[in-house]
């Protein structure tokens, strides 16, 4: 089981306002690090973070947490789902690594801010099934919070090699390929001639 898995290490903020269970500490932040993800259905992303003054906490939900001091953003701007098992692989794509990209919210609203790093899920519900699978791309906002979302809510920017938009009508694919499949009889060599 992965339901607790290593992250890059990321320097941040958690709103004090969690470290006293919503009864005192809004506005006020502590300096972290974050440096593990905990794959936990029906919840928000969470994170392992140590505090600047050596307490580590577990279980910080993602809209806890921010590069920066700033106002709240509604958990629903934040992620577009919740995780989708209890394994999951973390890890920090070499090509996208700090990469500028725009984030749609729920909303409709382009966010900007830089990737982090990616949360793959598996070996469970919807990550099996072709057009639904979602990884979870922590973003980074310009304005502060840290967010959560998949594929198809980002677009990535770089001048040196990006241009245009994707266009809207492209869609998931809804089937799964597999060569194997194509030997029904077992001794096929997978050729449809």
């Amino acid at each position: 089981m992965t339901f607790m898995v290593d992250t890059p290490y990321v320097p941040a903020y958690i709103r004090n306002e969690f470290l006293y269970d919503h009864q005192t500490g809004s506005g006020e932040f502590t300096p972290c690090t974050i440096f593990g993800f905990r794959a936990e259905p029906a919840r928000v992303p969470m994170f392992s973070v140590m505090t600047a003054c050596g307490a580590q906490w577990a279980r910080v939900p993602i809209h806890a947490l921010v590069s920066r001091p700033c106002p709240p953003m509604a958990l629903e701007l934040v992620c577009w789902w919740d995780s989708f098992s209890r394994h999951a692989e973390v890890r920090e794509m070499e090509f996208l690594r700090g990469h500028r990209v725009q984030a749609r919210g729920r909303d409709g609203v382009w966010r900007p801010g830089v990737y982090v790093f990616s949360v793959f899920w598996h070996q469970g519900g919807w990550s099996e099934v072709s057009d639904q699978s979602k990884d979870h791309h922590i973003i980074r906002l310009e304005s502060g919070p840290l967010i959560a979302y998949p594929n198809n809510k980002l677009h990535w920017v770089d001048p040196s090699h990006l241009s245009g938009n994707p266009p809207r009508d492209w869609q998931s694919p809804s089937q799964s390929y597999s060569v194997e499949a194509l030997w029904s009889d077992g001794l096929s060599n997978g050729s449809t001639k």
